[in-house]
């Protein structure tokens, strides 16, 4: 599982970086997510939105990472797709919510990790599967592990002499019945951990896709399934430095 991840928020240079454009539409429409929410009467949006209504906290299920980049459950943070022949970078929340679904998953089911071994099989990603794909570029990932005495800590994995790494994610959008609310999400696809991050008690890892297979992941109708999970096999050869997070 990948628990959380940082990003380096500079999109121009995530732009420059994977020779991807971004589209101004894109930006605007994440603001007006945030403004829907934070000034829509909170019974009508928990209802729009199918979330069960608090009368003492309103509903965030959009927000937007601080100061430091991490992103966590219903945050957002830029995909990277291809559409019209180019790469696009877009806003899209770390967490599935599946098309047509009339509430949110309940927070008890992991729908911001995918494992490359359910792709198929799990009912939240057979849809995506081969159809929305993406890249999520982020720097660090975080996992709770348990330290010598037994102990849950939450530890951060980097790539080695690596600015940035990125991973495969399958994605969908919803919209309301009215319209008025239209957001992508992702998950990120993970696999068995390399040795070092095993060795520290972890079995998970996000894909470090290989870079030159970056644009035939995220156009899949060009490949047949055996081809694309040959392709996912093809990872980054990176060594993950650990660090105990504060």
């Amino acid at each position: 599982m990948c628990f959380s991840i940082a990003i380096d928020k500079n999109i121009n240079k995530l732009s420059r970086f994977f020779d991807a454009t971004v589209l101004g539409k894109n930006a605007l429409a994440l603001q007006n997510l945030i403004t829907i929410q934070n000034t829509m009467d909170s019974v009508a949006f928990d209802q729009l939105m199918g979330l069960k209504h608090n009368p003492k906290k309103r509903s965030q299920p959009f927000k937007l990472p601080g100061d430091d980049g991490r992103i966590f459950s219903n945050y957002f943070t830029e995909v990277m797709t291809r559409e019209n022949n180019e790469r696009v970078l877009t806003p899209m929340r770390y967490r599935v919510r599946p098309n047509g679904s009339k509430e949110e998953v309940p927070s008890k089911y992991n729908v911001f990790n995918a494992r490359i071994d359910a792709l198929e099989y799990r009912q939240t990603w057979n849809p995506l599967f081969m159809k929305n794909h993406g890249i999520v570029p982020f720097v660090r990932f975080y996992e709770w592990v348990s330290d010598n005495s037994g102990k849950a800590k939450l530890i951060s994995f980097a790539p080695e002499n690596r600015e940035i790494m990125w991973a495969p994610v399958l994605w969908d959008e919803w919209i309301s019945k009215d319209g008025s609310i239209d957001f992508k999400s992702f998950a990120i696809i993970t696999d068995g951990p390399p040795p070092e991050i095993k060795a520290m008690g972890h079995d998970r890892c996000p894909i470090f896709l290989e870079n030159h297979l970056i644009d035939q992941w995220l156009t899949p109708s060009k490949l047949s399934k055996n081809e694309i999970y040959d392709l996912l096999k093809i990872k980054e050869k990176v060594h993950y430095n650990c660090q105990w997070a504060v």
